[in-house]
């Protein structure tokens, strides 16, 4: 026969999501000590917990002083009220005919007692005190004269005892003792300090888990940038923190990381850039070394034909020995390690010095090398870094010039500083790379040269990064009549 399931659910199942819940619980619980959010939000607990004792204690104490001045307050009413209608004869004490009340008006119990200096005269007929206690209590305030107050207990009951002087007439000297259990009102005490315990549990409870929520909002995104950095990697830099933060720290915080990640992109972007345009540079001259050797290997050649292959390779060697220096030195300055030895240079023996090494050159390509150098002025420079960067600009105006054309060296105080320019008339630079002339491996149009030579595209990117580590900087300026037009401004001292 098939059995017939049982309508009644399995227990380990039924509890199975609880008992999960439950054990997340437990291990918030547990780590809660070891987060941020969780010694905040226990730090807050704590200093609202002591702001709850203080403020019940305080109650406490208040409570304390209101119920006794309450309890005084009906003693001393109580007995002025007896005490008016006391009425002394030959046999005794009497109160208005009848015997002593024993509740106020309000019905609180407060028992009375008139002791004379021969003893006890009247007392309420359920008096909790004795006699002999009575009279000893009475018997200060016979002696003083002075109204007594004083707590004491009776049949394990603390009561409130006021004694008060009475004067009868000549020679009769009376006190009252008027007395009231404290058990009721301590009792008032307890019931309002329950409630106000339980209301301090309830505020610190809800206060705690408002506090943690409200530190889980905050937090939110410190943890999105926490999970965002722990899954990020080297391809993935585009992402962004992606949180509506407040106008505060936290939100500066996920600027400046979205902005170090644009930064890191950018430098990634870079750096991949650099080192496809480094491999193709280098690549490109050993495989035509490769080629022109795999050549003359390949059949009987002429001396003539060795010459001219070995002319080739020392060309191309050197090319990429060139390459490879700028590299280390662009390397050295990205490291910040190329310190500028400063020096006192004549700006006009630099401009003529320049103009003196480049002028068999310019005679080459037939081109006019002009210099128009101030009278006089000292700039205070690394020679060597200076020169590099003169040197670089007047090579590519000599490249991009064409033969008639004019490069003009000159120099003029600016600022604090002097600013050194290098023109030429060539075609200038193509509007859609000015914005990324001084970029690493940029070059410029190899048609537009002579000579059909671009460059390796590294003699900008080194000029700009001399000067900046000197103070100063490279800029390509616009002049009427002329092509393009570097200036270099470096300051004075």
């Amino acid at each position: 026969m098939p059995r017939l399931e049982s309508g009644r659910k399995d227990p380990t199942r039924a509890g199975g999501p609880r008992r999960e819940w439950l054990i997340r619980l437990l291990a918030e619980v547990k780590r809660l000590p070891l987060t941020t959010r969780g010694r905040l939000t226990l730090a807050a607990a704590g200093i609202l917990a002591a702001g709850l004792l203080m403020a019940d204690v305080g109650t406490y104490f208040a409570l304390t002083f209101v119920q006794s001045s309450e309890a005084d307050n009906q003693l001393r009413q109580q007995a002025a009220r007896v005490a008016s209608g006391l009425r002394v004869t030959g046999s005794g004490v009497t109160y208005g005919g009848g015997g002593l009340p024993q509740e106020t008006p309000d019905g609180i119990a407060v028992d009375v007692a008139v002791v004379g200096s021969g003893g006890m005269l009247a007392a309420t007929a359920a008096q909790p005190f004795s006699p002999a206690t009575v009279e000893d209590l009475a018997r200060p305030a016979l002696r003083g004269g002075q109204p007594i107050w004083l707590e004491t207990t009776s049949a394990g009951e603390a009561r409130r005892v006021y004694v008060l002087p009475l004067t009868s007439g000549p020679g009769q000297d009376l006190v009252l003792v008027a007395s009231t259990s404290l058990a009721e009102f301590r009792a008032a005490t307890a019931r309002a300090m329950a409630l106000v315990v339980v209301l301090s549990v309830l505020i610190l409870a809800t206060g705690t888990g408002l506090v943690y929520w409200l530190l889980g909002r905050a937090l939110r995104p410190v943890r999105r940038i926490a999970r965002l950095a722990n899954t990020l990697s080297e391809r993935e830099l585009h992402r962004r923190v992606e949180v509506e933060a407040p106008d505060d720290e936290l939100g500066e915080l996920v600027t400046t990381f979205n902005r170090m990640l644009a930064r890191l992109q950018a430098s990634f972007d870079t750096l991949r850039a650099f080192t496809a345009d480094a491999s193709h540079e280098l690549r490109s001259p050993l495989a035509l070394m490769e080629t022109e050797l795999e050549v003359s290997l390949s059949r009987p050649a002429s001396p003539e034909e060795y010459r001219r292959v070995l002319r080739l390779l020392h060309s191309e060697v050197q090319h990429m020995t060139g390459v490879i220096e700028r590299l280390l030195l662009l390397a050295r300055t990205d490291a910040g390690e190329l310190r500028p030895r400063r020096e006192g240079l004549d700006v006009a023996d630099f401009l003529h010095d320049t103009y003196s090494r480049w002028l068999t050159q310019a005679s080459r390509r037939e081109v006019r090398l002009q210099v128009e150098a101030p009278d006089s002025g000292t700039l205070e420079a690394d020679l060597d870094l200076t020169r590099r960067i003169l040197d670089n600009l007047v090579e590519n105006a000599l490249r991009y010039s064409p033969k008639g054309g004019s490069v003009r060296l000159s120099a003029a105080p600016e600022g604090a500083g002097w600013l050194l320019e290098v023109a030429d008339q060539g075609p200038g630079v193509a509007e859609d790379k000015r914005g990324r002339i001084f970029h690493r491996f940029t070059r410029g149009d190899s048609a537009r040269t002579p000579d059909g030579d671009g460059g390796t595209g590294l003699g900008l990117p080194l000029s700009a990064a001399f000067a900046q580590v000197q103070g100063g900087e490279v800029r390509l300026a616009a002049r009427p009549g002329w092509g393009a037009v570097f200036q270099v401004w470096l300051p004075s001292a």
